[in-house]
């Protein structure tokens, strides 16, 4: 049961912020502390806090942790929901690596006593009274129960994954995704009539995926290969995405049918391939399908498409790389609006005589074409494919 006074984060209400500024400097020193006290204490701990890069990184991770609990003071309401998902991800962590509940509950308690024991002694060199020490440690025991009970969460969700649960999901994820057929067994009630397929890809090196990086209720195997998941409202559903590692990159598919997913799973699969290459421009490491379906159609054959593209613009073939760059960026603007010279000059933010010029260039090198609808179709598309098709030497 979680006690009122860590529920609220009144334990860092009650720090003065002139504590909090005498403590951050000292925040590597505790680190290192805690870790050191669980090393010795807890046997199960020995072995990969004891040495390196276990104990670096040990000592990394609960840095970034006191600094985020340090940050918190005078603002108490911020502690409950990230901070309190950092033990949750330990939880889940702990049980991938092995440990035992009780150790990882274990763990949590000496760190926080040790912890707490510096920042009393801190807040006596600062002068604070006895009163406001006592008031800080009474919540500090608030808060190292919640933060059990959430490691123990943690713990437990990653424990039902690998149970008959959480195994039967990954297998109804990948029968939907077309590894294989579906069965009875592998039909979930209330399947969504709409899904979208979500599909990782990484560089070599890069870190594991977090446990808690999707929601729960989002059938997931991001331990698959690729690392896939389902979702039948992605904009709700992917918000975390936005902190994939660093390496990481996810492509979002279409939504479609359910029992479409394989189909979303297989676009959403080509994306990673063409982000990788760089033929995808995203903002970031997300790539949602549905913002480049042009390339995403034009690239499905690439060797189609570069036909299209060299025997249909073989006009411009042999002109200067800069003629023909601009005579093409014209010429795309030509078959896709028929506009004048001057409504291309100012789409173009040019001149309309230079405007002028390049159409009739383009008027002696495709004739008619210009003025045939099917021509005009082939010409953007052949365009449009030799802007995404990577350069071929």
């Amino acid at each position: 049961m979680r006690s009122s006074a860590a529920s609220d984060g009144s334990v860092w209400a009650r720090i003065p912020r002139r504590l909090g500024d005498a403590v951050r400097p000292r925040i590597p020193e505790i680190a290192r502390a805690c870790v050191d006290a669980v090393a010795a204490e807890i046997p199960e701990y020995s072995g990969c806090f004891g040495r390196e890069p276990g104990r670096g990184a040990a000592i990394e991770q609960t840095r970034r942790g006191i600094e985020r609990d340090i940050d918190r003071v005078g603002a108490p309401a911020m502690w409950q929901s990230d901070r309190l998902a950092d033990f949750r991800a330990h939880g889940r962590t702990a049980f991938h690596e092995g440990l035992s509940r009780e150790s990882v509950q274990a763990a949590v308690r000496v760190a926080s006593r040790v912890m707490w024991r510096w920042i009393a002694e801190i807040a006596q060199e600062t002068g604070l009274s006895g009163d406001v020490v006592y008031g800080m440690a009474e919540g500090m025991l608030g808060d190292v129960e919640t933060a059990m009970t959430a490691v123990a969460e943690g713990y437990s969700a990653a424990e039902a994954e690998l149970s008959g649960d959480g195994e039967r999901n990954r297998r109804v994820l990948r029968a939907l995704l077309g590894d294989r057929q579906r069965t009875e067994e592998d039909s979930p009630a209330g399947l969504p009539e709409r899904v979208a397929a979500v599909v990782f890809r990484a560089v070599p090196g890069a870190p594991g995926l977090p446990p808690d990086l999707l929601p729960d209720h989002v059938l997931a195997d991001l331990a698959g290969d690729p690392p896939a998941a389902l979702t039948a409202a992605p904009d709700a559903d992917l918000t975390g995405l936005a902190g994939l590692p660093a390496g990481w990159t996810a492509a979002v598919g279409p939504l479609v049918p359910s029992g479409s997913a394989a189909e979303s799973f297989r676009v959403a699969r080509r994306a990673t391939g063409l982000a990788a290459r760089g033929l995808l421009d995203a903002p970031g490491p997300v790539v949602w399908c549905r913002d480049h379906v042009p390339a995403l159609l034009l690239l499905a054959d690439e060797f189609l498409a570069a036909q299209l593209a060299e025997t249909t613009l073989a006009p411009l073939a042999g002109l200067p790389e800069k003629r023909r760059e601009h005579l093409a960026e014209t010429l795309l603007a030509l078959v896709r609006t028929r506009g004048s010279a001057p409504e291309l000059a100012r789409m173009l933010d040019l001149h309309p005589q230079t405007i002028r010029a390049r159409l009739k260039t383009l008027a002696e090198l495709f004739g008619n074409r210009l003025t045939d609808p099917g021509e005009r179709l082939r010409l953007e598309l052949a365009l449009l494919a030799e802007r995404a098709l990577p350069e071929r030497g």
